[in-house]
């Protein structure tokens, strides 16, 4: 089945991006909407993450993703992969993302973790997946806020 980031979402994610960002990458590009979405800046969106990364030497001033979430474990290694490439990040990854793994919150936390905000179930129509976006500035260490987005 095929998840796509609904444009509203989208928008969002963008509005989340710092001013001084122009090079963005969306490494999991799916159908486009968040390209779309990212009128204005210089997106590279590769058809395949893995390939294009093996050669990969330049960073990007941010990354705006959608990974998938399975196989398990397939949006963790690009949400991880992607922390070596930018200062900024803004994921919509699932709730245990954050909640079901202490090595995992502590690599994210570490890297910078500012706000996570809570997706309405009605998010991704057909899947029982609870999402949430992560908005991630590396080196942040301030209080991460909550937010919570309605359809």
């Amino acid at each position: 089945m095929d998840f796509q980031t609904d444009p509203h979402i989208c928008k969002y994610m963008v509005l989340l991006l710092p001013d001084k960002v122009r090079t963005v990458l969306e490494p999991t590009p799916g159908k486009g909407n968040l390209v779309k979405a990212l009128t204005g800046f210089s997106v590279t969106a590769p058809k395949d993450f893995w390939s294009y990364r093996q050669g990969l030497t330049s960073t990007f001033d941010a990354v705006v993703m959608n990974p998938p979430f399975s196989p398990m474990g397939t949006g963790y290694r690009i949400l991880f992969s992607v922390m070596e490439l930018t200062d900024v990040i803004i994921a919509v990854m699932p709730w245990f993302t954050i909640i079901n793994s202490v090595k995992r919150t502590s690599v994210i936390r570490e890297y910078g973790l500012k706000a996570v905000t809570h997706l309405p179930r009605s998010a991704f129509k057909g899947t029982r997946v609870q999402t949430c976006i992560l908005e991630m500035i590396r080196g942040y260490t301030g209080v991460t806020s909550m937010y919570f987005l309605s359809d």
